[in-house]
């Protein structure tokens, strides 16, 4: 007997001592959700075991007696603390008012009123006195007013554990530990309590099964922080939203996050609840812009980019309503293929806006030729020159059309064998060359779109003739044009024997808007440029060895 009263108050010293550490804990968090009414409920599990362990060391003696009466008012309060903590902890706001507190400490109230005034009705215990044989000295015989009691605590604690037990199922994602944390706490010391009355236990062994609650508890404040910042505050529809979003406390650490947030941060499959966030990015733009937003208490959005991605981050800060800060929400949106569309569809009306000026430039060299044409016929009565200018009205119309058509894009490329000594005469038929000449030394056939290889050309072309033309006026040298093969890829080449290029200005040449003369528009040698591109080869410009300009164009890469 002596063995067993020493272990059973060895436990009651320990249950004390732990549920005292666990207590200091809540305290610090008191003010957050839930927070008061576990101070309450630890606060009176710590002193039911305390009064059990000094009865036990005096026992039968009216101090026993006394200290009991408190232990049995904390009891008292144990159950309806329990539940105000549970409508906090799932969600409940609403309930918890002034008035259901009022409402549950009427029990309590009532129930120490008639503790201490038993000797009066006998309403609690018909009898007290001593009892050799119980580890405090007393016997006490139940009156009318105690199984009430019992059945009332039993209600509420059903009831809590049911509220439990739904939130659980609900929380689908990493708050189902933290939970499962809870109902364990709350079930252990009524399981207890439950098999002392229905089994001869030589003693209640429900205050040292506080002990659980205690570490269940500890566990999940220090673990889990679950007072800091509740499931509640995370439900944000994260089984329904497509984008990443994660959730920190004040410290940094991760509290939740959805599956497109861990694979956005790179820890798919991973569970990283309660690790520092700045452990699990390792993107350094993510996380400088995170730096950056943390802490505030007011929304924030950022955009940027990380690696290859475009992202918007905004923060949304949690904040109690004891206007504390508790953490942050964040949502992390990929901007990448919205942006990429923007810039497709910046490119496409800065390709239509640029189209709708080579328009006007291309088809000035087929209107100079029909203009000289028609003027000629009207001098003479030769008919090849009205020949001349229909050619002409007829390469102006496939010019509108190739331009509309290549504005569209790439894919509108139609690819022939094209035969380019050719396609590089007739194209030089429509531009107005006066002296200059063409010479040809290139039995080359290539893949291309054999009208805008003819427009390719008739850009080359012009762009010599007015640019290395030493005379006043377009073509009045002796200028010689020249189209030749390459061989090393295979591909071509036009020069000329003019003055060349300026050295340090090649790299631009092929800008739009580019030129050397006041009077020039610039768009030639980017229309080239723009040809070559679509048609995937490369294009360079450089002065040749004997002097003159040199643009080659290699075909096959």
């Amino acid at each position: 007997m002596a063995a067993t009263v020493l272990l059973y108050q060895l436990g009651l010293l320990a249950s004390v001592a732990i549920t005292l550490v666990a207590l200091r804990i809540a305290w610090q968090h008191r003010d957050n959700r839930g927070g008061l009414a576990l101070v309450v409920l630890l606060g009176s599990a710590a002193t039911w075991s305390a009064s059990v362990f000094v009865s036990s060391l005096w026992p039968g003696a009216h101090l026993a007696i006394l200290v009991g009466n408190v232990g049995y008012i904390s009891v008292t309060l144990v159950v309806p603390s329990l539940f105000a903590f549970v409508l906090a902890y799932t969600g409940r706001t609403k309930y918890p008012t002034r008035r259901t507190i009022a409402a549950l400490a009427v029990e309590p109230i009532a129930l120490t009123a008639l503790i201490w005034t038993n000797d009066a009705h006998r309403l609690i215990w018909t009898a007290v006195g001593t009892d050799g044989e119980a580890l405090d000295g007393i016997s006490r015989t139940m009156g009318p007013v105690f199984p009430i009691h019992t059945l009332y605590s039993y209600v509420l604690l059903v009831i809590a554990i049911a509220l439990l037990v739904v939130f659980a199922v609900r929380s689908r994602y990493r708050y189902r530990r933290q939970v499962a944390a809870v109902v364990v706490a709350a079930l252990v010391p009524w399981m207890a309590n439950a098999a002392y009355h229905v089994v001869d236990l030589p003693a209640d062994p429900t205050a040292i099964a506080f002990t659980v609650t205690a570490i269940a508890f500890t566990w999940a404040v220090v673990r889990e922080d679950f007072l800091s910042v509740t499931p509640v505050t995370t439900q944000i529809v994260l089984d329904t939203i497509e984008t990443a979003v994660f959730v920190v406390d004040t410290t940094d650490r991760l509290v939740e996050y959805n599956a497109r947030a861990s694979e956005l941060l790179g820890f798919a499959g991973e569970d990283r609840v309660g690790t520092d966030v700045r452990s699990v990015i390792d993107d350094p733009a993510i996380l400088d812009t995170y730096d950056e937003m943390v802490g505030h208490r007011s929304p924030a959005q950022r955009e940027f980019e990380a690696a290859d991605r475009y992202l918007r981050l905004q923060s949304s800060p949690l904040i109690e309503r004891n206007d504390d800060l508790v953490g942050h929400v964040f949502l992390v949106v990929d901007l990448t293929e919205q942006r990429e569309r923007e810039q497709e569809l910046q490119r496409r009306n800065e390709q239509l806006d640029r189209f709708a000026s080579v328009v006007s430039h291309d088809l000035r060299s087929p209107l100079q030729v029909a203009s000289a044409s028609v003027e000629l016929a009207r001098e003479t009565d030769g008919g090849d020159h009205l020949d001349r200018a229909e050619r002409a009205h007829e390469r102006m119309e496939t010019l509108v059309e190739n331009l509309l058509t290549l504005a569209r894009g790439n894919d509108a490329i139609q690819r022939d064998p094209v035969d380019v000594t050719s396609t590089a005469e007739t194209a030089w038929s429509f531009v107005e060359t006066a002296e200059a000449t063409l010479a040809t030394d290139c039995s080359l056939t290539i893949q291309a779109d054999p009208d805008r290889l003819q427009q390719l050309f008739e850009n080359l072309f012009r762009n010599a003739v007015e640019h290395g033309s030493s005379g006043e006026s377009p073509g009045n040298s002796s200028l010689q044009v020249r189209v030749e093969a390459l061989s090393d890829p295979s591909g071509f080449a036009v020069t000329d024997d003019g003055p060349g290029f300026d050295p340090d200005a090649v790299e631009d040449i092929f800008e739009m808007g580019y030129s050397t003369e006041s009077s020039g528009i610039g768009y030639g040698l980017s229309i080239v440029s723009h040809i070559v591109e679509q048609h995937g080869w490369s294009i360079t410009a450089t002065n040749a060895p004997d002097g003159g300009a040199r643009i080659e164009i290699r075909t096959d890469l």
